[in-house]
Formats: structure tokens, C-alpha cells, sequence
């Protein structure tokens, strides 16, 4: 019987105890463009959230692009596969499957995580750079409306031809600092491992907490 993982481990695993700090070199400088990188986008994703004016699929089509072009979904879609990811090099086909069910799967993740925050703001606070140019932590401040306490979020930024691409977001919840694409690559890891490295058995399972994820979002927002 091939082993499925439950949408209680995957979303204890994006939201789990385990803590993924990266490093970074003491009295690194900050990168402007990176900042207002974040700024600009995550702010405009937050809006759309928000933005009760157009139907919910128009909000959905919307977010989606925006978080398409944000992030680099591609290289986090290869990452988090580890080293099964070499199956993708060989077979286009597979490769293609797993690209779309991957972004399917990345985006209603962001969404259900962002979706309490609609309509708030988001504040820059600091960026460190972890190569000159190319490789930067920026860190923000989500501020929800009603004046709760702010969520602080990280972004990692890699450089990307001539402009910038979110490879990885942080989390800080009740003191953990939880990277979502390096949790999510252990529990991939883990489910592949038990499955023989079957990523299409990988992909069932991932189109099934889409599908639900999809469900709730849905129903929080009718």
C-alpha cells in the first residue's frame, strides 16, 4: 500500500516546532532593492486578499499571477524534491506534471496562510545580505487591521537575471522560526522515502490538500 501523508502532517510540518535559521554573515549590508522588492509585492498580494470588489475567482486568477511572478516556484518546485529530483531531468513529462501540481499546491498554501491577512498592511523592517547582490533575507512586519500584534515574516531573494525571485518565506510562530520550503522538502523527503521515490504517488497526495485547501478558503470567504 503506498504511504499518503495526512493534511495534519503536512500542515504541522509547514507550521511545526522545527526550526530552519539561516545563517547569515555578521554586519552584512542591507539591499534596497530587495527590500522594496518585497515591499511592492507582497503588499500588492495582500490587496488583492483584500479586494472585495471583484468575484473570488477574479481575486484567486489575480493572486495567483502575482504570486507566480514573485516567487521562483520552478527552483523551490525542484528543491523540495531533493534527491528525487533527479527523475525530473530524464522525464518531461513528469517534470511538467510536477512543475504545475507544485505551483497548484505553493500558491494555496500562501493563500490559506495569507488569507486571515487580507487588506493588511506590510512594513520592510530590515534586509541582510547573504551574498552581495544575489542572495538577501528581508524582513517584514504584516500588520493585521484591529491593531493585533504584527506577524513577522522573512523572505529569502535570489537574484534572478536582472531582477529578484522569492526562493523561500519565514514564519515566526509562538518563538519558532519555520522556513516553509525546507519543512516542506523534509516532509516530501520522507513521503518519497516511504514510497520508493514514486513522485507521481507524491503528487496525488499534494492535488488532495490543494483540493481542501482550495475548500477552505473558499468557505471562509462566502
Amino acid at each position: 500500500m503506498t504511504a499518503r501523508p495526512t493534511r495534519a502532517a503536512f500542515i504541522a510540518g509547514l507550521l511545526g516546532a522545527s526550526v530552519f535559521a539561516i545563517a547569515s554573515p555578521a554586519h552584512a549590508a542591507r539591499n534596497a532593492a530587495a527590500e522594496q522588492y518585497v515591499q511592492e509585492n507582497a503588499a500588492a498580494a495582500l490587496r488583492t486578499l483584500g479586494d472585495r470588489s471583484i468575484s473570488s475567482s477574479q481575486r484567486r486568477q489575480t493572486f495567483d499571477r502575482l504570486m507566480a511572478q514573485f516567487a521562483d516556484l520552478p527552483r523551490i518546485a525542484n528543491f523540495v524534491l531533493g534527491r528525487y529530483g533527479a527523475q525530473l531531468r530524464t522525464d518531461a513529462a513528469l517534470r511538467s506534471e510536477w512543475n504545475e501540481t507544485f505551483r497548484e499546491y505553493s500558491i494555496a498554501v500562501y493563500e490559506d496562510r495569507l488569507d486571515s491577512y487580507s487588506g493588511a498592511g506590510i512594513r520592510v523592517t530590515d534586509s541582510v545580505e547573504r551574498v552581495a547582490g544575489r542572495d538577501v533575507i528581508v524582513s517584514s512586519e504584516i500588520t493585521p487591521r484591529g491593531g493585533n500584534r504584527p506577524l513577522p515574516v522573512q523572505w529569502r531573494l535570489l537574484r534572478s537575471g536582472n531582477g529578484w525571485k522569492v526562493v523561500d518565506v519565514s514564519l515566526i510562530l509562538e518563538g519558532n522560526q519555520i522556513w516553509l520550503a525546507q519543512q516542506q522538502q523534509n516532509d516530501f523527503l520522507a513521503v518519497l522515502g516511504r514510497n520508493n521515490g514514486d513522485i507521481r504517488a507524491l503528487m496525488t497526495n499534494l492535488r488532495q490538500l490543494t483540493a481542501s485547501m482550495r475548500q477552505r478558503i473558499m468557505a471562509r470567504n462566502s
